[in-house]
């Protein structure tokens, strides 16, 4: 996308309007809602009122580049939940993939609105030497938030033992699914780096460019008091950089003018936690926000309403699941667990729940997979007589199955998970649907109880999507929850095998064993996001679930 020009801030944000504060007091009566978050815009204007002809004398004398940086407008983005930690390879939640992106940048990027193209980022060319070796030419000349120019030392150090690499470091057990292959990266010189994995990895330039393998400052990660400081505001390379952070209340980032990548298009970014979706969708109305998070599909057609109001978004590179534990006495047999499968009517919840807007899964694949992508396969449907036959074969007795969801994590989750569960019942499970608070007693050791979860294609390829979520190494097989050994060797051909038909052979494998006889999890379909967004704002989110208001990808008319 074109890079904007930094542009002035909104009308009605550093001028006084007696119009615009009462429209604004009528849409926040209007919504019902008030939270800690929407600020009064008559106290606002106090505030502006006396410091207006100060700020004018200042801005007169200012130099025309600094008086461009000053104009720049400051964005406000309502977001469901901030992550409790700003490091990547602590958080592979959702909370941490809509705030992060500013921060952070890659070696190789991904251009998520141009078929998942990888482009140069941090390094400008990287070529394979050997099976196990591959040499990166980084980007001469990049200014970290510390002021420091990125060299090698800190690339090495950002894969390393002391942040992911060694099994004493803080994410060594969260980034094995994503980084295990590395075995070492070994600096050149000051501007070339070799990564040296322990075995063929066919896709090491896609890792490069997927969650976890964001570049950090070894100088600032060091002098950090600690681990838990570092998290709050790491040091990196991206557009902007943190200026404060406040658990559970709001994220201020502030615009690195010494971006390599161009000029950040926003003085700064402030996130706000707002979980309650009507107070964010007030807070749209109201002008109190510029983008929202996390529409449910029922509530669209309110933002839409607004003349000045957008919604955006569609399909991620997100799927929902649920997810079975094979610790439970009756899903440990997997003719339950299928049948639980086939007794999901998936077509009706997108119809009736996200009004077709979101699209089916054919099985635990993407269709950006490419050549893996298997389209022969046949994921599994609504056969809810073949559910009830598969019961009778499993001796089933009636047994209550626990079913543990949020009430509000994912979009329409309590709706969702009420469907699910009545169509379990109609074909004869006895479902004890039980609302928990937190993920604290989901995300558990040896869970016994089914419940709701997401697959992120972090590289489009089935090792950042079935291979990751699933299989040696993956929080499942950590947790105890379900493991499968032919499923973990070809797993490990599908992960190693610079052989293409080799990993499509062991993928197609892989698939039938999930779907259809060790079933671990079902598919539900693609999962949807949708934003609310001031008119006047020339935004477009991609499939990523990485909220990027970069130089390229922002813009205000």
């Amino acid at each position: 996308m074109r890079r904007p020009e930094p542009t002035k801030p909104r009308s009605g944000e550093n001028t006084s309007s007696g119009r615009t504060a009462m429209v604004r007091t009528q849409r926040r009566q209007e919504a019902g809602v008030n939270d800690k978050h929407l600020t009064s815009h008559f106290e606002l204007l106090g505030r502006i009122s006396g410091g207006f002809a100060a700020a004018a004398l200042f801005l007169s004398a200012m130099p025309v580049q600094a008086q461009q940086v000053a104009d720049r407008p400051r964005l406000t983005v309502a977001v469901q939940e901030l992550p409790d930690s700003l490091e990547p390879v602590m958080k592979t939640r959702t909370s941490a993939f809509q705030v992060v992106p500013s921060i952070f940048d890659f070696l190789i990027e991904t251009d998520y609105s141009d078929n998942f193209d990888r482009k140069p980022g941090l390094a400008t060319n990287w070529k394979r030497i050997d099976e196990r070796t591959m040499e990166v030419d980084l980007r001469p000349g990049v200014v970290m938030h510390d002021g420091r120019v990125m060299t090698a030392e800190d690339v090495a150090f950002s894969f390393g033992p002391q942040r992911v690499s060694g099994e004493d470091a803080p994410a060594y057990g969260p980034s094995r699914a994503y980084l295990k292959t590395i075995e070492r990266v070994e600096v050149v010189d000051e501007d070339t780096v070799r990564f040296v994995t322990s075995k063929p990895d066919p896709v090491l330039e896609a890792r490069l460019s997927g969650w976890m393998s964001q570049v950090v400052s070894k100088k600032a990660f060091q002098e950090a008091e600690s681990f838990s400081d570092w998290e709050r505001a790491p040091v990196s390379t991206g557009p902007y950089k943190v200026q404060s952070f406040k658990t559970k209340d709001e994220l201020v980032l502030a615009a690195h003018d010494d971006y390599w990548d161009g000029t950040p298009p926003y003085s700064t970014i402030r996130y706000v936690e707002v979980p309650e979706q009507s107070s964010r969708i007030a807070g749209l109305v109201a002008g109190d926000y510029d983008i929202i998070t996390d529409i449910d599909p029922d509530q669209l057609e309110l933002v839409e309403s607004y003349g000045d109001l957008e919604v955006v978004g569609g399909d991620t590179i997100m799927t929902r699941s649920i997810r079975f534990s094979t610790n439970h006495p009756v899903l440990k047999d997997p003719r339950i667990r299928l049948a639980l499968s086939l007794a999901i009517d998936r077509q009706a919840i997108v119809d009736s729940l996200w009004d077709g807007r979101v699209g089916l899964t054919n099985g635990f694949q993407f269709p950006y997979y490419g050549e893996l992508y298997i389209e022969e396969h046949k994921g599994p449907g609504y056969d809810p007589d073949r559910a009830r036959e598969l019961m009778a074969e499993a001796d089933y007795d009636g047994s209550p199955i626990p079913y543990r969801v949020l009430e509000h994590w994912y979009p329409v989750e309590l709706p969702t998970s009420e469907a699910i569960a009545a169509m379990w019942e109609a074909v004869g499970f006895n479902i004890d649907m039980q609302v928990q608070a937190s993920w604290d007693t989901i995300l558990v050791e040896n869970p016994a109880f089914i419940h709701n979860g997401a697959t992120l294609m972090n590289i489009p390829d089935p090792v950042g999507g079935l291979w990751r979520v699933y299989g040696e190494g993956s929080s499942i097989d950590r947790r105890n929850q379900w493991r499968n050994e032919e499923f973990n060797k070809l797993g490990n051909v599908l992960e190693t095998s610079l052989d293409p038909q080799a990993r499509r052979d062991a993928f197609k494998r892989m698939l039938q064993i999930v779907d259809w006889e060790d079933v671990p999890a079902t598919e539900l379909h693609m999962r949807g996001a949708f934003y609310g967004k001031r008119a006047g704002i020339d935004w477009q989110p991609t499939p990523a679930p990485y909220l990027d208001f970069g130089p390229t990808d922002t813009g205000v008319n």
